[in-house]
């Protein structure tokens, strides 16, 4: 099953909970095996397992042993920088294309197009 934007909250979970399975099969060990090796209870992998809510952290865990975590730097990766937050970062201020609504700087003579007498 794919997950989408359009799953639901409990299929996500379940679909979550086949694939950690199927990952964990494919590596041979028991859940007791990988309750251990992700240092969480056995209770706590039946649940995720069994497509229940578990704590962020022992999900980390898990895919950590399962070799998955880096599925989450796919899933979330760090968002584009913003161009004035990057200037603000560095101590720069944004400035204006022009100086004042007019266009013009004070004190400076008026512009021409150079063909006047």
């Amino acid at each position: 099953m794919k997950i989408t934007n359009l799953t639901t909250d409990k299929a996500v979970l379940g679909e979550l909970g086949r694939r950690t399975t199927d990952y964990r099969l494919q590596r041979h060990m028991t859940q007791s095996q990988f309750a251990e090796a992700a240092g969480v209870s056995k209770r706590t992998v039946e649940r995720l397992e069994a497509g229940e809510s578990i704590q962020l952290s022992n999900l980390v865990r898990a895919l950590r042993v399962l070799g998955r975590l880096d599925a989450f730097d796919r899933a979330l990766p760090d968002a584009p920088a913003n161009p004035i937050d990057l200037l603000e970062r560095h101590g720069k201020t944004r400035q204006r294309a022009r100086p004042d609504a007019k266009g013009d700087e004070p004190g400076a003579a008026p512009w021409r197009w150079g063909d006047e007498a």
